[in-house]
């Protein structure tokens, strides 16, 4: 289902209840709206620049905080290491298999450089080139575009280079896969903290 359709879904009024009902954004370039139903389901759907995702399932409320889960959990989208061949020592190279997804970009990704404790935002140039600027790399995980998950760890030799090719699979990309996703409760509207923006959700419909 596209978004629109998803969206034109969740005008359906929602019957009266505490926290039940129709929420939506009023942010500049965001469109997303959200219906928790009395019966424990909600509905999901957002626009925000290149990102357009939807979600179905049960929510249930802690407190403060609402919280989703989606049903049925969506495949998350993957990569597939299909190649690693030798480079000069202290070179690292990774590229993505042709693809109709429509990617757009370089491939980003977080690695593991040794000596540092916690995982560096790398990206490759149009030859799949990255720039360690002399450091080595043990291990990386490719990102998806315009979306917060990570790809499987590849823990990489440290005694030579490497050429990475990957593949990627899109499965159920644009489901969101909430995991006790909490939204804050502030007076009567929720947040959401997603793509590192808050998205604050008002009640229009109860």
């Amino acid at each position: 289902m596209g978004l629109g359709a998803a969206l034109l879904l969740l005008a359906v009024a929602a019957p009266n209840d505490s926290l039940a009902g129709l929420y939506r954004t009023h942010q500049m370039e965001v469109a997303a709206a959200l219906e928790l139903q009395p019966n424990g389901r909600f509905r999901y759907g957002l626009s925000y620049g290149a990102m357009d995702e939807q979600a179905e399932g049960d929510w249930v409320a802690d407190g403060s905080t609402v919280r989703l889960t989606s049903n049925p959990m969506p495949k998350e989208p993957s990569f597939e290491l299909v190649r690693d061949e030798p480079a000069p020592k202290g070179e690292l190279f990774i590229t993505l298999e042709k693809t109709d997804f429509g990617w757009g970009g370089p491939l980003h990704a977080l690695a593991r450089l040794a000596g540092d404790t916690e995982p560096a935002l790398i990206v490759a140039d149009e030859e799949g080139r990255v720039d360690l600027r002399g450091r080595i790399v043990t291990s990386v995980q490719p990102l998806m575009p315009m979306s917060e998950t990570a790809g499987q760890l590849v823990s990489l030799s440290a005694d030579r280079g490497h050429r990475l090719l990957f593949r990627f699979h899109a499965n159920d990309f644009g489901t969101a896969a909430f995991g006790n996703q909490p939204l804050t409760r502030s007076g009567a509207d929720l947040l959401l903290q997603r793509y590192d923006t808050t998205f604050r959700f008002v009640k229009v419909r109860p």
